[in-house]
């Protein structure tokens, strides 16, 4: 066979795939023999019809298919051989002649990346304070987690809990939503349903169906509802007053950790507040730095990788009832959506996955980031002693929740993680250094950063429970 290719644009190659006659003819002799011994032709056993009698019962195209179906395969594989092509999925086949037998491959090749200076990207960090407010609020909201629920029999007013019916009907929509017996804090500055919905309640009494509407506002974040009217139909079955507990010595020493005193509860509202602003900084800034460091790059790949990532985010989303078709059907049916619709609005997402996921895999390999046996076993260990709590576990307790941990899926799952996180930190290191330092930073000094990020996971964020 004669083949030439050519490289195309989004990681394709273009085969040109000529044959020769006498393979043509080995394939049309073989496609023969094998519908002789499919078919049943009157006055012959099966396999023994001569050429002529099976063409004219079964017809010279139907033998053609045949032989090419069992020929291009083979033809294709040995092209990408000879031609030294890296294919990462399924070519499209186009047939370009039958005589002499002519076909076309567009294959899907290994992306082509190029990080290009990413060493030169800087991203500044942003110190994170707390404010004395915001001590309060959280100390507010600890206070309202253990408040005494009053029943009373007045109007309602703010920072009241109600419980009541509530049916809403948005203009335009089918049905109505409803909710029975729902109960709710009614908080200045908070959203409840909808916007302006705990505006309407304020004054109202118990006892209904009590009927209002409220104008969405046209910037509305959810687009399909924006500027449409919202119309309410409420029963209110009980108004409730909060009682907090005063924000004493008294409520410290009777929470979990028994503080000494308010003072010491407050340095560890604000301890906690700050480590977890702290995470949200460094989340929001190693986004920052992976954003720039797709921008920066050039990347061209095959569109099959947007489609892949679809059919994922597909999965996901339905919670697996892609795998069948029935299942797939009747999750598209909830959804209220065609899958083509779907599909369209999962390409956006997917591509930018597929962008972020390809460039942080070439910054792997340029960077030599690994992951060794011994920090898997290390992550593994940790997660065990986590499982057990504050109280010693027992060798069979330890044996049983490694059986369930350790597997192949499982290191697998974390050797991901691990490398999702060095990637990181070592992204965070190179963006965050002065310019006279990156040449002589090198992959492997990384641990630093790497011991900074995981002593900020292991301290997490502590809850206040009561005792």
């Amino acid at each position: 066979m004669q083949v030439t290719s050519e490289k195309l644009e989004n990681s394709l190659v273009q085969l040109d795939i000529a044959v020769e006659e006498d393979r043509m003819s080995s394939a049309m002799d073989r496609a023969v023999s094998k519908i002789s011994k499919q078919v049943k032709i009157p006055g012959f056993r099966s396999g023994k019809a001569p050429r002529n009698i099976i063409e004219q019962h079964v017809g010279k195209g139907a033998i053609f298919q045949e032989a090419i179906e069992e020929l291009i395969p083979s033809l294709y594989t040995e092209a990408i051989e000879s031609e030294a092509i890296d294919a990462i999925d399924q070519p499209e086949i186009e047939l370009i002649s039958t005589e002499p037998l002519e076909f076309r491959a567009i294959v899907p090749i290994k992306p082509d990346i190029d990080l290009n200076d990413y060493k030169s990207i800087r991203v500044p960090k942003i110190a994170v304070s707390v404010s004395d407010d915001e001590c309060e609020n959280a100390l507010l909201e600890l206070r309202r987690r253990f408040a005494v629920l009053e029943p009373i029999d007045r109007a309602i007013e703010w920072n009241d809990i109600v419980r009541a019916d509530v049916s809403v009907q948005i203009d335009g929509e089918p049905e109505p939503h409803v909710e029975n017996d729902a109960e709710f804090a009614i908080r200045e500055g908070t959203v409840v349903s909808l916007p302006g919905f705990v505006e309407a309640l304020i004054g109202r009494e118990r006892g209904g169906p009590q009927e209002f509407s409220v104008d969405l506002p046209e910037d509305f974040s959810v687009e399909d509802l924006a500027g449409k009217v919202a119309n309410y139909s409420i029963t209110i079955h009980e108004v409730k007053n909060e009682i907090l507990p005063e924000a004493d010595d008294e409520f410290a020493s009777s929470l979990e950790e028994e503080f000494d005193d308010m003072s010491a509860l407050r340095t560890k509202i604000f301890s906690d507040l700050e480590l977890q602003k702290d995470n949200m900084a460094k989340d929001e800034y190693r986004s920052e730095v992976v954003d720039l460091l797709v921008s920066k790059a050039t990347i061209e790949f095959p569109q099959i990788l947007i489609e892949r990532e679809i059919d994922r985010l597909i999965d996901m989303e339905s919670n697996h009832a892609s795998h069948t078709e029935e299942g797939l059907n009747q999750w598209l049916s909830t959804t209220g959506q065609s899958l083509e619709e779907v599909r369209e609005k999962l390409k956006s997402p997917a591509e930018l996955s597929v962008r972020r996921s390809l460039v942080l895999g070439e910054f792997s390999a340029k960077e030599s980031i690994e992951v060794s046996t011994e920090q898997i076993d290390e992550e593994i260990d940790k997660l065990i002693t986590s499982m057990g709590g504050e109280v010693e576990a027992s060798t069979e307790q330890v044996q049983t929740m490694r059986s369930l941990i350790d597997t192949d899926e499982g290191r697998a799952s974390m050797q991901n993680q691990l490398l999702t996180k060095n990637i990181l930190e070592r992204l965070e290191e190179i963006a965050s250094q002065d310019a006279e330092e990156i040449i002589a930073t090198e992959p492997q000094q990384s641990k630093r950063g790497r011991r900074r990020a995981q002593k900020t996971s292991d301290e997490g964020v502590e809850k206040i429970e009561t005792t």
